[in-house]
């Protein structure tokens, strides 16, 4: 459940700090949660360090579900980097909030 979670506390999910990411329905972009909405830009990424808002992120991310805006939104752990940039933890998920791994240097990756 995820008032239970708490900073660097042993939980079933990720440990915080954690962003949210999905893919747009439409476009299959990766797409990252905001206050405001979803955003191809992992620099806007909403970051939870408090159950608050991973509730708040599960919330939306289930609305964005229901809506047809995203598929698989799920929970990501990151880290910060000095200017505040999440960066994820996981291969994987490094590699997703990239952008696609071939031609880096066009497209959207090439942007962020």
């Amino acid at each position: 459940m995820a008032s239970d979670v708490k900073a660097g506390a042993k939980t079933k999910g990720p440990k915080l700090p954690v962003i949210m990411s999905a893919n747009d329905l439409l476009d299959g972009d990766v797409v990252f949660l905001t206050r405001e909405g979803w955003s191809l830009d992992p620099k806007a990424a909403l970051v939870a360090n408090d159950a608050a808002t991973v509730a708040f992120m599960e919330e939306e991310g289930a609305k964005g579900f229901k809506s047809n805006r995203v598929v698989d939104p799920y929970l990501v752990e990151v880290t910060l980097d000095p200017n505040g940039l999440p960066l994820a933890t996981h291969f994987r998920e490094a590699i997703r909030q990239k952008g696609p791994s071939i031609l880096p240097q066009y497209g959207k990756q090439a942007e962020f």
